[in-house]
């Protein structure tokens, strides 16, 4: 039987141990004789456990002769098989089949070179012209990442392992002991882990060992191809034993040998007229069997492809009829699906977005107003609607849309060009969504890109995605990136100078004056889907709606990216119908930022993210947030260089106010028209904060005791003392005083100001006389006098209490002193009584 197509019987392994073991000759090395019924075979080389193994040559009566190496009975390794006509093949065995490199020489000195399964070849070591490439497209080139995207040969580790096949790894959970005893056909039994490591020791002890290499990348990802790959690799250490050069015919190089043979001719011809559309011709030779329906040139390019990206789908449908690979890549990792993909979605095709920091708009397919040029958009929508019709076939016949991944997943494409349809028909068809682009270009995921694109197809595809996405919190690998808006130029342009604040180390609001939170932690990272949607700065409408499917999926709202939360993000775009989304959601107004704002207030104080919003939005904005819950009081920490201090989001208002010097300090009268608008926009929100500052440290302060609040502020410009003599000595007693809150009464500001109380109750304080005066005639002057009026009222009160009890206390007295002290409080009660009726005329 010939050694190409079958195998060894197993009356010729016993027949050759018998004979061995009768000659006297080692257990592994014998010759057949000729008895039984494959009288003229004969095999002389080694055995290994009644197996032919390792060396040897095999003869047959025809005269064919095969010269190499056996594994278990079974032709395995480098050899050569020489016809009586001349034939002669040389190459790479596995399981008595071809499975390699190898070459098939004729008697007229023609060669068919290449790699070969079984009797046909599979991949040419000559370049088909007109073959794909990715390297035609650049745009769609800068996507590979070389060092991610290279994988390394190692038959240490299994690339097609299977949880499966762990069971045959320990002998003592397959076979009884002593099996061997009974059977040695390992047709049947199973081949434990370490049985084939013997094996591989007695095939390779004679082998030179090589000295250290560098890992054999993969050439071509497709799995017949690794498997392949993989044998090479691991019968490295015998091409010696191969005449001509392994590495030369695995790298395609063909010029050193003879013209080439009829299966070489005819796999070329395949190729090319698949390319053509020739359907009679690629018949004709898949008929001949002269060439594999599979076969591909040095570059992996097969005769599908080239129907493929022709749009040929008769030709499609006969090779795929034939038994061709529809996921079969090229060594750049293309399948036939992919090319299409290429061909079908141009760069002009992808429309801007804010995920991939692409803001331009590609408009493809303009039309002019002359024949010429709507004849050729005409032509170009035909062979758009041909390519997608291919597309839809090769998907109808099995194509895996994740069998390539270079450029990126086919997902990317259809989201990125806002093809609803095309992103339907993947998913439909298995199309994974947790695939990335290369760490380059920033780690994005499909749902990131969906979330950002413009117009309802990026709703429809987002909505379309969240149906089968593992996990739609994924990060985007861009941890590190700054917030446009909050970058050293985009500050550095919005101000005129640099600034502000006297800085003093303040130490802040009392804790009893805010809530502090109480929350967990947010997680920092890259942009979540979520991000970039509120991220976004186009139709408020169309973001909102992508917002809203990805909170109702679960979307976590209190993640940060470059110190923003997905709410902060909504504020400085400028999307207040997002931003009340967030907060129906879940969305904490309190949530510490670690960025350029402290919190979602301060995001909308920050006069950096003022042009989305007139300055009544701006004030809505502020009131919303309020009524959502964020505390106005809760401790802002405001920084200038080396200097520090913690504030309100009042200061923070007026922290980012002084810093436009323009604005800030210019007299309004020089100021422009639109510089004018900005001021008086600016002035009105920081009025508008201040008095809500004011409403809730008013509405706080009414909770305690007022007149414990009032002698506090007294004291407030240091602790007193107050000694009291004793016998025997004095002590100091601490008043105690309340931790109450101080700040400017008129602008609201606590930090950077040098604060004094009001001269006349002590109750308030202001920075300035300016705010001292604004104060007054706004508010203080009705609420100073009331104070004093009710303080004055009280203290006569007191007095009058007090001059009662010592007039009943002088009564009590029998000498001529208590009447005299009678006297005394009498005049004292008239004063205490006059006193009360003043006091009932001021209430």
């Amino acid at each position: 039987m010939a050694v190409g197509t079958g195998r060894f019987s197993s009356q010729l392994v016993a027949e050759g141990r018998e004979a061995a073991r009768a000659a006297g000759c080692s257990p592994c090395a014998g010759q057949r004789l000729p008895r039984g019924p494959g009288a003229g075979e004969r095999y002389v080389g080694q055995f290994y456990m009644d197996h032919c193994h390792g060396k040897g040559i095999c003869y047959w009566p025809d005269g064919s002769k095969f010269t190499g190496a056996l594994y278990l009975g079974h032709v395995e390794g480098y050899g050569t098989l020489e016809w009586k006509d001349g034939r002669k093949f040389q190459g790479l065995y596995k399981s008595d089949e071809r499975f390699g490199p190898g070459i098939e020489s004729y008697p007229d000195g023609c060669q068919d070179i290449g790699l070969w399964l079984r009797d046909h070849l599979i991949k040419l070591c000559t370049e088909v012209p007109g073959y794909f490439s990715l390297l035609d497209y650049p745009a769609h080139y800068r996507y590979i990442d070389d060092n991610s995207q290279k994988k390394y040969i190692s038959v240490e580790e299994d690339p097609f392992l299977r949880s499966y096949k762990h069971l045959p790894f320990d002998d003592k959970d397959i076979f009884p002991e002593g099996v061997f005893a009974y059977s040695r056909n390992t047709d049947h039994l199973t081949l434990t882990h370490s049985f084939l490591e013997e094996c591989d020791a007695r095939y390779f002890q004679n082998t030179p060992k090589l000295p250290e290499e560098d890992p054999w990348p993969i050439a071509n990802v497709t799995p017949l191809p690794v498997r392949m790959q993989t044998h090479v690799y691991k019968h490295r250490r015998c091409q010696v034993e191969f005449t001509s050069d392994v590495n030369l015919i695995l790298s395609g190089g063909r010029s050193s040998y003879g013209p080439p043979g009829p299966r070489e001719l005819a796999s070329e011809q395949l190729i090319q007229k698949a390319a053509r559309g020739d359907y009679d011709g690629v018949y004709a030779i898949l008929r001949n069997g002269l060439a594999h329906p599979d076969i591909a040139d040095k570059h992996g390019y097969t005769a599908l492809a080239a129907a493929a990206v022709h749009s040929h789908n008769d030709v499609v449908n006969l090779l795929l009829d034939s038994g061709a690979d529809v996921n079969k890549c090229s060594d750049e990792g293309l399948s036939a699906l992919s090319m299409c993909f290429i061909l079908f979605y141009p760069e002009e095709s992808f429309k801007g977005n804010i995920a991939e920091r692409s803001l331009h708009s590609y408009k493809w397919n303009e039309q002019s107003e002359s024949s010429e040029t709507v004849n050729m958009a005409e032509g170009i929508i035909s062979e758009r609607q041909k390519r997608w019709k291919t597309i839809q076939l090769l998907l109808h016949r099995g194509a895996d849309p994740n069998a390539s991944w270079i450029p990126p997943h086919l997902l990317f494409f259809a989201v990125k060009a806002a093809d609803a349809e095309a992103v339907k028909l993947l998913l439909e068809r298995g199309a994974r969504t947790d695939v990335q682009l290369p760490s380059k270009l920033g780690g994005l995921t499909p749902l990131h890109i969906a979330a950002s694109i413009p117009g309802e197809e990026g709703v429809q595809i987002t909505q379309y995605l969240l149906h089968s996405v593992p996990d739609l919190n994924a990060r985007a690998e861009d941890g590190n990136e700054i917030y446009g808006p909050d970058k050293p130029e985009a500050r550095e342009a919005n101000l005129a100078g640099g600034v502000t604040l006297q800085l003093k180390n303040e130490g802040g609001p009392p804790q009893e004056y805010f809530s502090s939170y109480s929350g967990p932690v947010p997680e920092e990272g890259g942009r979540s889907a979520l991000h970039i949607a509120c991220e976004r700065e186009d139709n408020s409408e169309h973001a909102r709606d992508v917002i809203r499917l990805l909170l109702m999926h679960q979307a976590n709202p209190n993640t940060l990216w470059s110190g923003h939360s997905p709410l902060s993000l909504a504020i400085a775009s400028g999307n207040d119908l997002a931003v009340v989304e967030l907060l129906k959601h879940g969305a904490d107004p309190n949530l510490p930022l670690s960025g350029a704002v402290r919190s979602a207030l301060c995001a909308a104080l920050n006069t950096a993210y003022e042009r989305q919003r007139t300055a009544a939005q701006r004030i809505a904005l502020v009131d919303k947030l309020l009524e959502a819950g964020a505390d106005i009081l809760a401790p802002v920490t405001l920084r200038e260089g080396q200097r520090k201090a913690v504030g309100t989001a009042v200061d923070y208002a007026y922290y980012k106010y002084y810093q436009d010097r323009r604005i800030a300090y210019t007299p309004y009268h020089i100021l422009s028209a639109s510089e004018q608008e900005v001021f008086q926009t600016r002035r009105s929100l920081l009025e508008h904060i201040t008095a809500k500052l004011r409403e809730c440290v008013v509405l706080k302060e009414k909770d305690w005791d007022q007149e414990e609040l009032r002698r506090s502020k007294k004291l407030d410009s240091a602790v007193h003392t107050r000694v009291s003599k004793k016998k025997g000595g004095s002590h100091h007693v601490e008043e105690v005083r309340l931790p109450f809150f101080k700040y400017c009464y008129q602008c609201g500001r606590s930090v950077g100001v040098q604060l004094s109380p009001c001269m006349h109750c002590h109750e308030v304080f202001t920075c300035s006389a300016t705010c001292r005066r604004k104060s007054w005639n706004e508010r203080h002057r009705q609420e100073c006098l009331g104070l004093l009026e009710k303080s004055t009222g009280q203290a006569t009160l007191d007095a009058s209490s007090a001059g009662c009890k010592k007039n009943i206390t002088g009564k009590k007295g029998g000498n001529g002193r208590e009447g005299k002290d009678e006297r005394r409080g009498g005049r004292k009660s008239k004063v205490g009584i006059g006193g009360r009726e003043h006091h009932r005329k001021n209430n």
